[in-house]
């Protein structure tokens, strides 16, 4: 679940178009990482983390990809006659 969440926040932040959207999102995962083991009476999972952080990227690789075979698509559609 961790990762399909990270993977919406990775596809969401890169639909804002933004470096600094992107970066900010990225250092809200960590920081909450942070503050959760902080805050935790118990150990936290640094391997949730981990998760995390992959989830995040996978989902902006996801975003590029689409973005990618999205243009392609359109060019093959617009061949002139």
């Amino acid at each position: 679940m961790i990762i399909l969440t990270a993977a919406a926040l990775g596809i969401s932040a890169g639909q804002m178009r933004s470096a600094g959207v992107i970066a900010l999102v990225a250092a809200l995962i960590g920081m909450t990482f942070a503050l959760a083991a902080i805050t935790s009476p118990g150990p936290v999972s640094l391997l949730a983390f981990v998760y995390a952080v992959l989830g995040y990227n996978g989902g902006l690789m996801l975003f590029v990809i689409g973005l990618y075979a999205n243009q392609r698509l359109r060019r093959a559609t617009r061949v002139s006659h």
